[in-house]
């Protein structure tokens, strides 16, 4: 074949693959970018790492004939891990292409502390987020389950639980249960029935109607304390460290606590470390601990410096069912009940000893 009719068709074959240099003796341009890898998927709970993220590979880098490639990136999912591209091969004349790294992994958080409980990320914690309150098992394990902390985690000293940063909630309380609801005032403060209501515990109200309801918050804040895990009570002392409770820090120094709660009833989004707002559904009223029938015992206290927190998990269901860690939150001398007024009830500020039905909740 004449030379002439050889450079035609190399002329063709050059318009149909588009990848011809001015001279047939010199390698062909770079091949294409690998395609990226996808994202790993968000890790599920497990007793061998928690959470596990889900691992993803990077596209493999375009080949070519004497040019160079580039690799894919990926990156990878929560706790995952993530492969890059593939080099691409050199041709006659050409570089070959090297392929990109994979993106590293999400946390993968392991305990370190030397004590079972609450911890921060940034806090005797390897591979873990810092705004996140980790329940440990042990050191060198990997934590149970996790709280995001919304305001950020507090890292107190050894000994004591980290715990979530306490979002400060606007002044000014209503009544804890749905709005349009009544309901009857069954124990005032100060209270003259059974000398519970009164002293370092004052300020403290039973609420009921005949029956359970569903308890909101009088207040928002950050749930500091939680056990939902009793279905028991009685008319006895016997009992009482079988009740149920949520306690909520207001972010000034003071904190609601709801007591008797029906065991297993929490609402949804509800959890010890969660960001509560006014208004929102909590759980159950019910009759669990020391209580003769379904109510409601609320009261409003100073928040116990550098008291553990989550002592029950963030579930509620961590402890027993028969204890209760009454040192972390419950009134005393040098924490005691403090006097407040609801929206609906102004009255609430001053005790009388009553037996009335309340306003209707506007909550």
């Amino acid at each position: 074949m004449k030379k002439a009719s050889i450079r035609i068709i190399w002329i063709l074959l050059c318009m149909v693959q588009a990848s011809c240099s001015s001279s047939p003796d010199r390698g062909g341009v770079a091949g294409g970018p690998g395609g990226s890898g996808g994202s790993g998927g968000l890790g599920v709970d497990g007793s061998a790492g928690w959470p596990s993220g889900g691992a993803s590979t990077g596209g493999a880098g375009g080949s070519s004939t004497g040019g160079s490639s580039t690799g894919g990136s990926s990156s990878g999912g929560v706790g995952g891990s993530s492969t890059g591209g593939s080099a691409g091969s050199s041709g006659s004349g050409g570089t070959a292409g090297s392929g990109n790294t994979g993106g590293s992994g999400g946390f993968n958080p392991i305990c370190q502390g030397p004590q079972s409980g609450a911890y921060c990320g940034g806090d005797n914690m390897k591979n873990a987020d810092p705004n996140v309150l980790y329940q440990c098992p042990g050191a060198n394990q990997a934590p149970t389950s996790q709280t995001n902390c919304q305001n950020g985690c507090v890292v107190e000293s050894q000994g004591t639980a980290d715990h979530c940063k306490a979002a400060t909630s606007p002044n000014g309380y209503k009544l804890p249960w749905m709005s349009g609801v009544s309901m009857q005032l069954t124990q005032d403060c100060n209270d003259s029935c059974c000398n519970d209501h009164v002293g370092k515990d004052g300020w403290a109200w039973d609420f009921a109607n005949g029956g359970s309801f569903t308890v909101v918050a009088a207040r928002g804040g950050t749930i500091t304390h939680l056990k939902t895990n009793s279905t028991t009570g009685c008319g006895s002392s016997s009992c009482v460290n079988d009740a149920n409770f949520i306690v909520i820090d207001h972010g000034d120094g003071t904190q609601s606590t709801y007591l008797h709660l029906q065991g297993n009833s929490l609402k949804s989004g509800i959890a010890c470390g969660a960001t509560v707002t006014q208004g929102q559904a909590l759980a159950t009223s019910g009759t669990t601990g020391w209580s003769t029938g379904v109510h409601l015992h609320f009261q409003v206290s100073k928040v116990h410096s550098g008291a553990a927190t989550c002592e029950c998990g963030s579930d509620g269901k961590g402890c027993s069912a028969t204890s209760v860690p009454w040192s972390s939150f419950w009134s005393s001398t040098t924490y005691p009940t403090v006097a407040i007024q609801f929206t609906e009830w102004p009255a609430s500020s001053s005790c009388n000893n009553r037996r009335i039905t309340l306003p209707a909740s506007q909550n």
